[in-house]
């Protein structure tokens, strides 16, 4: 009878075991296929945001041989030869990611034959310059090369569009079904869970209610344990779609937006005569904010990206980064004479794509935010200190680099080192100085990912001093 019970509890035990594996098994395939179907709508966004970057580039290289050829300054021509080095990697970024969509491989060849038209133009016009002063026939026929690139990418971008309906239709679908189906079989699972319980318990004829109770109250715990666990994967889940919902938002805006930009740039150089002052002073100020924000738009996109984009840290040269920041400030330095110092430690350990954004971040605002009258001076400074220096750290044997950006502008009340690292919060208006709020905490939010510490300190009318504490 001990062998026939014992064979009986066996039984129900692989029958449980097997069935349970059958239901991870589905759970397993329809989480799966979401996650796939979910893959392939950011797979559509980032062809979309290659299409943006090819065009932009583009432009900036026209823009590039354009300032050259009328200023001769080799600054132009540095960025027209630095733009078309990261074209070819765009290019090939764009290439990998429609290799199965043949419709769009089509379209790829014949954009790289227009960039590549573009480009030889291009240096057909930089050597024409060297002799002669361009045509405006020339001129027209680069702008017509430029307009079919326009009008390709569009194209582009539309049939991605397209695939993007379908298949956030499809995700939409995916996102209905997968957690009915989830809960069907936690339920399910339950349910065995329960049946099996009472069919051992019948089997051993168990009169102990102790040990019952005790068994009950492991389930009930596992059941909420489980139900936990549900919730903080959906909270996770909501989390990135609303990081995905944001990125995608502000990328989708930029198109109408520079449209917007074109035509009224286009409506105050062809109607300058007929115009009135008012309808001037209008366009304008509409002009005016369609840059502010445009400029906001590109904020939002790079906190998005700083929250989503996590690379390891490796051993960079602080100078090097120093150098980098210069040449991308060089209008903004030259048109204040601007003085920046770089002190200490040369080698750091950070990643240095964000880390270069944290320094840009920080310079343009010593920059921007210094009197007139007064030519800015930006001191960087790195060295190595135990965590015991940083404001609430431990006596451990932790070092740290401290990176220490001061500058002699306008400063600010103290009250309000804590509120300037938050997205939106400006201490000044608008019309007092141009920017967007998030440029702070975008640094913050690099330091965060580096897990380190960031305080502002600093003194109305004598500068400001930002400390940074990295991990070494």
């Amino acid at each position: 009878m001990g062998n026939i019970r014992i064979n009986r509890i066996r039984v129900i035990f692989i029958s449980s075991a097997i069935l349970l594996l059958l239901l991870s098994v589905l759970s397993y395939w329809r989480i799966s296929a979401l996650h796939k179907t979910s893959e392939m709508v950011n797979h559509t966004t980032q062809v979309k945001l290659d299409l943006e970057n090819i065009y932009t580039s583009v432009s900036e290289a026209d823009s590039g041989h354009r300032g050259f050829i009328l200023t001769k300054d080799s600054v132009y021509i540095d960025r027209f030869d630095r733009t078309l080095a990261k074209l070819d990697v765009q290019m090939d970024s764009l290439s990998a990611h429609i290799h199965d969509n043949y419709s769009q491989r089509a379209n790829v060849v014949k954009l790289r034959e227009i960039v590549d038209r573009r480009i030889d133009y291009m240096h057909y016009l930089l050597k024409q310059s060297e002799t002669k002063k361009i045509e405006i026939p020339q001129w027209l026929e680069a702008r017509k090369i430029m307009g079919e690139l326009r009008a390709h990418v569009s194209h582009m971008s539309t049939e991605e569009d397209m695939l993007s309906k379908l298949r956030r239709r499809s995700l939409d679908e995916e996102m209905l079904i997968t957690p009915l189906f989830t809960v069907f079989l936690t339920v399910a699972a339950l349910l065995v869970l329960i049946a099996s319980y009472f069919m051992v318990n019948r089997e051993l004829n168990t009169s102990n209610l102790l040990r019952d109770d005790l068994e009950e109250s492991q389930s009930q715990l596992t059941e909420r344990n489980a139900t936990l666990e549900q919730r903080n994967k959906s909270l996770d889940k909501m989390n990135k779609e609303l990081e995905s919902f944001t990125y995608i938002s502000s990328h989708d805006l930029q198109e109408p937006l520079r449209k917007m930009q074109t035509f009224i740039s286009r409506i105050l150089d062809k109607d300058q005569e007929t115009l009135s002052d008012t309808g001037k002073n209008y366009l304008k100020r509409t002009q005016d904010a369609a840059s502010r924000l445009q400029n906001l738009i590109q904020d939002l996109l790079a906190y998005s990206r700083v929250n989503k984009e996590i690379f390891p840290s490796k051993n960079e040269d602080l100078y090097l980064l120093v150098n980098e920041v210069r040449d991308e400030l060089v209008d903004e330095i030259n048109a204040k004479d601007a003085k920046i110092e770089v002190k200490g430690n040369k080698e750091i350990k950070i990643i240095s794509s964000q880390f270069r954004q944290l320094l840009l971040n920080l310079v343009s605002n010593a920059i921007k935010f210094t009197p007139a009258d007064v030519k800015p001076h930006i001191v960087i400074e790195n060295q190595m200190v135990p965590e015991s220096e940083i404001p609430g750290g431990h006596q451990t044997q932790k070092s740290f680099s401290k990176i220490t950006v001061a500058d002699n502008g306008i400063g600010f009340d103290p009250a309000y080192k804590e509120r300037i690292f938050e997205v939106f919060q400006r201490l000044h208006t608008r019309e007092e100085y141009s920017g967007t709020g998030i440029g702070l905490a975008i640094v913050k939010k690099i330091v965060e990912n580096h897990e380190g510490y960031v305080f502002a300190d600093g003194t109305e009318g004598k500068g400001a001093t930002f400390t940074i504490y990295i991990p070494s």
